[in-house]
């Protein structure tokens, strides 16, 4: 009997050290500039978006070479997982190995931020992140948790689903923002009549990298969109960049990666009955000449000549789109407890 009382003491002491490892998540964020991280493959960024329009590149991270989020193999096993991720974060740990990954590459993207700051801690920042089938939700959640990070959606930065990469292009390409953010009447009147954009855009975000090629087709608008507004995607490991010469021949890789790209518009059009109006690039490897060529062929071919593409500051484009809506939600909240506050004083 005392060696079980003794286990269980020594479990809970056990269970409490670990538990203090966690770091503690601010109350509330208390800068002004947004700081927001890409999480795409194989690499992170980091950028900053300040009050005064200026945007600055932080950092760009590699992550590990195979990271074990691009498994779908936990979507078959949901509930079993829900139960290892409580009793992982209840002794303290990261919630699944996924999430220990995502941690340790937010840890570096936060340093390099905090650095570029002369020290300055960060209390929270936005996340986008590429269409993963194995990517949940909670992992982003349980990653800026674990590390001390309020994470844009959550509680009290409530915005509404994943900023996906897609929108964040757009936004990074400046596209989708008010000429004021501060004004919100102004704001209000610019998105019921967009003055430099049409009130809504069928557009093709294409990323390429060395590990993953992404091709999304959304419907974009002023302010920031929903995951909800990615209508037709394609998420392919086996077409990075480093896949090339894993194909039986660089013709058949290429063919596969012309196939992919347009794949998203095609399906728009036959399910949607809808052109496609822009097209953004990103990623570090989609300027590459062999690339931007099989691109604009089928392009051409399929959608017209007419079709604007964009690439924009390229592996940054995304997380520079996530730094500017963080700054504005960070804004928005500040303002509404403002005027709580006041209201709470009459």
């Amino acid at each position: 009997m005392r060696f079980i009382i003794g286990f269980i003491a020594l479990t809970f002491s056990t269970i409490l050290t670990l538990r203090s490892r966690r770091a503690l998540v601010p109350d509330v964020i208390d800068h002004e500039f947004g700081v927001a991280f890409d999480l795409t493959f194989p690499y992170g960024t980091a950028a900053i978006s300040y009050p005064n329009g200026t945007v600055v590149n932080v950092a760009k991270i590699d992550a590990l070479p195979s990271p074990p989020y691009e498994s779908v193999a936990d979507a078959l096993r949901d509930y079993s997982r829900q139960i290892a991720r409580a009793s992982r974060k209840a002794a303290g740990l990261p919630a699944s190995s996924d999430v220990g990954e995502l941690a340790k590459l937010i840890v570096s993207l936060r340093s390099a931020v905090e650095a570029h700051l002369d020290g300055r801690i960060i209390c929270g920042a936005a996340a986008t992140i590429p269409h993963l089938a194995a990517m949940y939700p909670e992992d982003l959640e349980d990653a800026f948790e674990y590390i001390g990070l309020i994470y844009l959606p959550q509680y009290p930065y409530w915005y509404g689903g994943i900023f996906p990469e897609s929108g964040a292009v757009y936004t990074g390409n400046g596209f989708g923002l008010c000429s004021n953010y501060t004004d919100r009447a102004l704001c209000d009147e610019e998105k019921r009549n967009p003055p430099h954009q049409p009130s809504h855009e069928n557009i093709l975000s294409i990323a390429y990298t060395t590990g993953i090629l992404t091709s999304t087709w959304s419907i974009e608008s002023m302010g920031f969109s929903y995951p909800g507004s990615d209508m037709f995607k394609l998420v392919d490991m086996n077409l990075g960049w480093d896949k090339r010469h894993e194909n039986p021949n660089d013709d058949y890789y290429w063919e596969t990666v012309r196939d992919a790209i347009i794949k998203p518009a095609l399906e728009a059009i036959m399910y949607h009955h809808s052109n496609t109006s822009k097209i953004f690039l990103h990623g570090d490897r989609s300027t590459n000449e062999l690339f931007q060529e099989v691109l604009k062929e089928v392009v051409d071919r399929v959608l017209g000549n007419e079709t604007e593409i964009f690439e924009l500051d390229p592996v940054f484009a995304a997380v520079r789109g996530a730094a500017e809506m963080a700054k504005i939600v960070y804004w928005d909240y500040n303002q509404t407890r403002s005027r709580a506050d006041v209201g709470n004083d009459l």
